[in-house]
């Protein structure tokens, strides 16, 4: 009978010790947040252990540490950035961390590119899902992804992305367009210039000529925003995400006679007139028509 009691009893502690542990070695959170950790050179397992517990992804330092032990994984883990889930299991972690860190992945946002292609670009590269970003909550991104070479981790969280591409804004163009009167506006500006005009000072001066239309109610009659071509006003948002001389163009107009402009399709200078019967010929010249 005692012999019976003991084998129940330690049959019992051996259940609860595993249900524990299973306890221990599942993830933190069901809903799978996605947390970047860099594991610097040099860190021991405990310190790892610390830095993923203070991340949020792990319930226990000691069920890491027990498992890393015990699997023979402690001296293979591998120092490095790594993109890990929040749902993972200790076992899934180490095994990351044996494997070594995911590497980073160059984006090149070009001058002019529009919200859409920019996601499409994160999306073909496994960064993003699709309509991560043109279904980001808040305003549209539309003018905000700062053109630049950046470095995603795969299955990034559209937050993290925002972040960094927000950070870059914020660095280097929000100094410019905080000088102005209305900074979306200039941006919106900013960005009708990035796609209509290539050359520098053709942008200081088309960007004097848009000013001055919108301050006569004149119609802006931009072929890169057809649907502002005949209404008076600028569009509601930008059209495309504007490098840093259109915006500085954007910010700062060159005041000049001219009222009308047009690119030559040769040589993509931009042509201003005075008049529109300056403007008729130079269509004609430039354009046959």
């Amino acid at each position: 009978m005692n012999k019976l009691k003991i084998i129940i009893f330690g049959g019992s502690t051996v259940f609860i010790f595993l249900a524990i542990l299973g306890f221990a070695f599942s993830g933190t959170d069901l809903a799978g947040r996605l947390v970047t950790v860099k594991i610097d050179r040099g860190l021991g397992i405990g310190d790892i252990a610390a830095l993923l517990k203070e991340s949020d992804l792990l319930k226990s330092k000691t069920a890491f540490t027990f498992y890393s032990l015990l699997s023979g994984s402690v001296r293979d883990l591998k120092a490095g950035s790594y993109l890990l889930t929040t749902d993972m299991s200790v076992p899934s972690i180490v095994k990351s961390l044996v494997r070594g860190p995911v590497e980073d992945i160059e984006v090149l946002v070009r001058e002019g590119d529009t919200l859409a292609e920019v996601e499409a670009k994160l999306v073909r590269y496994g960064i993003l899902k699709k309509n991560a970003l043109i279904r980001y909550p808040g305003k549209s991104l539309e003018g905000f992804l700062f053109p630049d070479t950046y470095r995603f981790f795969p299955n990034s969280s559209p937050k993290e992305v925002v972040e960094k591409f927000l950070k870059n804004f914020n660095e280097k163009a929000l100094p410019i367009l905080s000088k102005t009167k209305d900074l979306y506006n200039t941006l919106i500006v900013a960005s009708m210039i990035e796609k209509e005009v290539p050359f520098l000072n053709d942008r200081y001066l088309v960007a004097g000529i848009i000013y001055k239309r919108l301050s006569i109610q004149m119609p802006l009659q931009i072929d890169a925003a057809p649907e502002t071509y005949n209404r008076l006003g600028l569009p509601t948002k930008p059209i495309a995400n504007p490098g840093i001389t259109a915006i500085k163009a954007a910010a700062n107009p060159l005041p000049s006679s001219y009222l009308y402009y047009l690119s030559d399709p040769k040589t993509k200078k931009t042509i201003f007139s005075n008049t529109f019967n300056e403007h008729k010929e130079n269509k004609w010249k430039y354009l046959g028509r």
